[in-house]
C-alpha cells in the first residue's frame, strides 16, 4: 500500500508491506537510490522534521491530559459544525470559558537545548509557567527550538520566557508556528 500521509511536513510516501516481503523491499529501494544519494534515517530525523513542523507527538505534546482547543488542534474538531461527535459539549464549554494553558513554540535565546519535561519559566520572576513538551537542536533552521505548554497569559508571540536546563534559567522567546516554512 502506498500512501501520501507524511508526519514529517516534507512531500513523501509511506509504504505497508507485508513483513516477510518487506526486506527485500528495503534493499531494492536503498540499492535503487544509493546511486541518487539517498540515504537510510531513523525516527531521530523523523522527529526534528515533525517538530519543525510543530506536529504534535502522541505522549509528549497531546495525551490524555490535554484537549485539542490547547494543543492548537481546534481545526479537527468542528465545533461550529451541525455534527455531533463525542467530547463536542466538553470542549464547547471548554472553549466557552477560555483556554487555561496553551501549545505554543520557541526559540531558545541563550544557549541550550530544551528537552521534554523541563519546566517553562516567566523570563523575570523564574516562576513555573509550564512544560517543555518537545525540544531539539533543528537541523533545517540551525538553532534550538522547542515546544511546550505554557500559562495562557504567556502564549503570545513574542513572549520571554526561560526554560530551565540542569538548574540554571535559559532565556526563550515564544515564536510563531511552524518553525520551518517550505518555499513551493
Amino acid at each position: 500500500i502506498l500512501a501520501r500521509t507524511g508526519y514529517t511536513g516534507e512531500d513523501g510516501f509511506e509504504l505497508a508491506v507485508a513483513a516477510d516481503k518487506a526486506p527485500a523491499l528495503w534493499k531494492a529501494l536503498t540499492d535503487a537510490g544509493a546511486p541518487k544519494g539517498l540515504k537510510p534515517v531513523g525516527l531521530g530525523a523523523r522527529d526534528t522534521l515533525r517538530l519543525e513542523m510543530k506536529y504534535a507527538l502522541y505522549g509528549n505534546d497531546i495525551d490524555d491530559t490535554t484537549n485539542p482547543l490547547e494543543a492548537g488542534l481546534g481545526w479537527v474538531v468542528k465545533l461550529g459544525k451541525a455534527a455531533d461527535f463525542v467530547g463536542k459539549a466538553a470542549l464547547t464549554a471548554i472553549k466557552a470559558k477560555g483556554l487555561t494553558r496553551k501549545l505554543v513554540g520557541f526559540d531558545m535565546v541563550e544557549r541550550g537545548i530544551a528537552r521534554h519535561g523541563y519546566k517553562i519559566l516567566d523570563a523575570s520572576t523564574k516562576a513555573e509557567i509550564g512544560l517543555v513538551t518537545s525540544g531539539t537542536q533543528s537541523p533545517s533552521l540551525d538553532r534550538p527550538i522547542g515546544v511546550g505548554y505554557v500559562n495562557a497569559a504567556y502564549a503570545a508571540v513574542g513572549s520571554e520566557i526561560a526554560i530551565e536546563i540542569r538548574g540554571e534559567s535559559r532565556k526563550a522567546k515564544v515564536v510563531e508556528t511552524p518553525f520551518y516554512k517550505r518555499t513551493r
